[in-house]
């Protein structure tokens, strides 16, 4: 067997293919149409594996029996293939999506065992920045480095924002530029002036507050970001110098409430 690349398997199975589809159909695209007789010693598969295959992809649309005796079979080209297959995990994320929404979580999780945090990962956790920022009604707040300001640049211009970014190079005129059409508080402050407002408010003591400093300074303040919206959820990722990145999240008011108001004071005291 000619050897398929490996990446193009693991993309064709990304979108949905199992393994032996996506071998099959790489292959009936690239020679156009072939008699399954060839297709099993081209690409070493079992009989009953080649037709079983070749029926689930007949039924996705992407190839099509061409003859019967001997049985021949044609592929879509690559480029109607891959949007056929993209257009059917569309219908699928937007059909699940309004199942989910008419869906009664009561029945599922008894409110007594409901967690009060949930937790993101890695790329879900842009995923569910970009959807709070989206789903906002009435105000944002959010303190973060300037690498999560992209989030905002779509945010309906009747929300009031309450912005600060930190920064190693602050440019009030950079953020001005951003927000022209919103309207809002903002604020860039120096990632040393936090540092310093962060360590003397959690002691006074001279030798705790160096301790606390010197702690402060070996975080990684481009990955942090407190978002809260509406004053109904807030997502909080620490300044953490990890490869691996972690949010929580929650919907508790109290909650949300309480660590706004607590990163506020903070703020308040750069300004």
């Amino acid at each position: 067997m000619n050897e398929i690349p490996q990446e193009l398997i693991k993309s064709l199975m990304d979108l949905g293919l199992l393994e032996s589809e996506a071998k099959i159909y790489i292959t009936l695209a690239m020679m156009n149409n072939s008699e399954v007789k060839t297709l099993i010693e081209f690409l070493g598969l079992s009989k009953p594996n080649t037709y079983e295959s070749l029926r689930l992809l007949e039924e996705k649309g992407l190839v099509s029996l061409i003859n019967t005796r001997p049985m021949a079979y044609q592929a879509l080209p690559p480029d109607i293939g891959l949007e056929v297959l993209l257009k059917t995990h569309i219908d699928a994320k937007e059909k699940a999506k309004k199942i989910f929404s008419i869906m009664d979580k009561e029945k599922f999780v008894p409110k007594s065992s409901e967690a009060l945090w949930k937790v993101f990962n890695g790329e879900s956790i842009n995923y569910k920045i970009k959807d709070m920022i989206q789903s906002a009604k009435e105000s944002i707040f959010m303190i973060s480095s300037p690498k999560y300001i992209k989030y905002l640049e779509n945010a309906d211009t009747n929300l009031k924002l309450d912005i600060v970014l930190f920064s190693e190079t602050p440019s009030f005129e950079t953020l001005k530029e951003h927000f022209k059409d919103k309207k809002g508080n903002f604020q860039v402050v120096n990632e040393e002036d936090m540092i310093n407002i962060i360590a003397s408010s959690k002691t006074k003591d001279q030798k705790q507050f160096e301790i606390y400093k010197e702690a402060l300074l070996m975080v990684e303040y481009r990955n942090m970001i407190m978002l809260a919206i509406d004053d109904e959820e807030v997502l909080y990722m620490p300044p953490m110098s990890t490869d691996s990145l972690t949010a929580i999240n929650t919907k508790n008011k109290a909650m949300t409430i309480l660590m706004k108001i607590g990163l506020s004071d903070i703020t308040n005291q750069l300004s």
